[in-house]
């Protein structure tokens, strides 16, 4: 089975639950387990939420787009915008010693996207913006 979906929406708050419904039903379309689901979800909120809150940052709010391509080997989630670059291995790592009151924010939202899918890339856009792509692999059934 193959399929493929995309959303784009303004990269502000109130989008991020339309950003997840799509994610949700674009699983549940794809047929994904409940383990693959929640990964995908996870990651691309993750993600989501880092453009809405950060990527912008300045400027006025962009587009986010999401691409999902699912077939029965794995799924690839696409997310694009059009901020300023990124440089993933900027983000400090997160603190996850001690207590949560005294751990240091920052850098768990990338540690959740690496733990949760199996390839984590990102690049540039030519003429501006940033082009994360995630793979989750799919169990054989």
């Amino acid at each position: 089975m193959s399929l493929c979906r995309q959303t784009s929406c303004l990269a502000v708050p109130a989008s991020l639950g339309t950003l997840l419904a799509f994610l949700e039903a674009t699983c549940k379309e794809a047929g994904l387990d409940d383990e693959a689901a929640f990964a995908v979800r996870l990651a691309g909120e993750e993600a989501c939420s880092n453009i809405i809150n950060h990527a912008y940052r300045g400027t006025e709010p962009g587009p986010i787009l999401l691409d999902v391509r699912c077939d029965d080997a794995q799924v690839v989630l696409l997310i694009e915008d059009r901020a300023p670059v990124f440089k993933p291995a900027d983000a400090p790592p997160p603190d996850l010693t001690g207590d949560w009151e005294q751990r240091r924010e920052g850098g768990l939202g990338w540690h959740l996207i690496r733990q949760m899918m199996d390839e984590v890339r990102h690049e540039q856009v030519a003429g501006g913006g940033n082009r994360l792509q995630m793979v989750k692999r799919l169990r054989a059934h």
